[in-house]
């Protein structure tokens, strides 16, 4: 004699339920309800799911039909996948410490995903996207960079200088366009635009006492360019859609928003002073004193009224303080 249960059945059409008996009829599950009608599912096509607390165990059957067990009563006689491991599961969740080392574990994934995962999964897209794709959304970057700003003041012949100054002095692997612009608002400043370009404001000209102080910050710009600093920068700040593109490879919606970002993002401690042991070593190389760049990192600190002494500022800022920056110069000048 075939064994059954009462329940409540849910027929998908109406979130009304149904009292119903179900029984085993072979390999399908028959619910008989409203007095005698009937429905009739293969058990390979039910999920059954563990009740919680004051959520009953339900199956969840096709078409948006449903089973709740009354009193958490579920048959042994129901042949279900998972069943047992979805018991245990529904146990533990009622379990106060496991609650709390599942809150704890879920804090420490979370603490090194953003920690390691993130940044590994940006550093890896930002040097595996291709060269078209750089082009493309840094092109959109230096569009938006331009109407913030304006032409540049800055006479033809000290262009000129400064244009001899990286591309016949320092002469880089891989030669960016410069740009001159003023800056208005943003004051001395300067930015390496991932379609290689690198921008200097004209008060970031005026502010150097020193054509090899510019040279530094030329340098420090193409060290930005060279490790694709603000690409990273740019994944790191859209974490969920690094781990996207990542697992599906797709970075069409998500490149869409990339250009204001890289016009926006500020780089963070590791990448400035990534940049500026670039700087260093390319003085080095060039037999230019590295301390030419520590010199106008605190002046071009001073000009941005930025206050070294203040704690908060210094924890709360995403860029190193000026003092690490000139310590890190010093060490690696010798």
């Amino acid at each position: 004699m075939s064994q059954s249960l009462t329940v409540n059945y849910y027929d998908g059409k109406r979130n009304i339920a149904h009292q119903a008996e179900i029984s085993l009829d072979g390999d399908k599950l028959r619910v008989v309800y409203n007095g005698g009608q009937t429905a009739e599912y293969p058990l390979h096509s039910i999920a059954y799911m563990a009740g919680v607390g004051g959520v009953l165990p339900a199956l969840e059957l096709p078409d948006d039909a449903r089973i709740e067990f009354l009193n958490h009563n579920v048959p042994n006689w129901l042949p279900l996948q998972n069943k047992t491991m979805l018991k245990q599961v529904g146990r533990l969740e009622k379990s106060w410490k496991w609650a709390v080392f599942s809150l704890v574990a879920m804090v420490c994934v979370v603490a090194v995903v953003f920690k390691w995962g993130i940044p590994a999964a940006a550093y890896h897209a930002a040097h595996h996207l291709p060269e078209k794709t750089l082009q493309s959304v840094g092109t959109q970057a230096e569009e938006i960079i331009l109407e913030l700003t304006a032409e540049t003041k800055l006479p033809a012949k000290r262009q000129k200088e400064i244009s001899d100054l990286y591309y016949k002095k320092l002469k880089p692997d891989h030669p960016a366009k410069l740009l001159f612009r003023d800056g208005g608002g943003l004051g001395a400043n300067a930015f390496a635009i991932p379609n290689n370009t690198i921008m200097l404001t004209d008060a970031l000209v005026e502010l150097a006492k020193h054509d090899h102080e510019i040279l530094a910050v030329l340098a420090h710009e193409q060290g930005h360019l060279k490790e694709r600093h603000s690409l990273q920068q740019a994944l790191r700040g859209i974490g969920i859609s690094v781990f996207l593109l990542a697992l599906t490879g797709d970075a069409t919606d998500f490149l869409d928003g990339l250009p204001v970002v890289f016009s926006t993002a500020q780089y963070s401690q590791e990448f400035e002073l990534e940049a500026d042991l670039h700087a260093v070593n390319e003085l080095k190389r060039l037999n230019i004193p590295p301390k030419h760049l520590a010199d106008f990192l605190q002046r071009l600190h001073k000009s941005h009224g930025h206050d070294e002494e203040n704690p908060v500022e210094n924890i709360l800022s995403t860029h190193p303080v000026t003092s690490e920056r000139v310590k890190q110069v010093e060490q690696h000048a010798k």
